[in-house]
């Protein structure tokens, strides 16, 4: 059974993709581990990440936030200091960041935001600007079995952005694929929760 959960204030996603050589993998995985201090930081719900399953040179995180001020906090406070522990400068050449605010949540009953990260293997991100493909994801999303949570934003320009998490390597559905997605193969090493 699925339930959908409307928070008063927007939940927000800070999707991070960062392009890098194959031989700045493991030092970029080792620094990505050390986000773990993170935890416990008010307002922080939550942080997976792993590999582009299409470009391995890509790494992919997706954190949880509780609102804008919580996070715009830990920005002026911890990140650079969290940052320089990590030594992840010069581990990667290009970065992308995109925040953005959960409009819609959906997750399976009974089951909490921590569980749905420690239960996940796989992430699906996908960007779509037409009507017709945000409602045949969410048709298809609906009905696979495992699919853990979903989480849906849209900016003022109609964009919006699908991240779906899955206790599978694999969707069963592969409908909605031919839409434009990152799938990523989530390190359980760059799991803060």
């Amino acid at each position: 059974m699925i339930k959908e959960k409307q928070e008063g204030k927007a939940m927000l996603l800070k999707w991070i993709q960062c392009e890098m050589d194959e031989e700045k993998k493991a030092a970029f995985s080792a620094a990505q581990e050390k986000w773990r201090d993170l935890k416990g930081y008010p307002g922080f719900l939550g942080q997976i990440g792993g590999w582009n399953v299409a470009d391995p040179q890509e790494a992919c995180i997706l954190a949880f936030w509780e609102n804008l001020d919580s996070y715009q906090s830990f920005m002026s406070d911890q990140h650079d200091e969290i940052f320089a522990r990590s030594r992840q400068k010069g581990t990667y050449y290009k970065i992308s960041v995109d925040i953005v605010e959960v409009k819609q949540r959906i997750e399976l009953n009974h089951m909490s935001m921590i569980e749905v990260l420690q239960r996940s293997k796989m992430l699906y991100v996908v960007n779509s600007r037409r009507l017709k493909e945000k409602q045949t994801l969410s048709d298809t999303i609906k009905q696979d079995k495992h699919i853990l949570a979903t989480f849906l934003s849209e900016n003022q320009k109609n964009h919006h952005l699908f991240a779906v998490l899955c206790a599978s390597m694999e969707l069963s559905s592969s409908e909605w694929k031919n839409m434009i997605h990152t799938q990523v193969k989530l390190e359980k090493a760059w799991l803060v929760v």
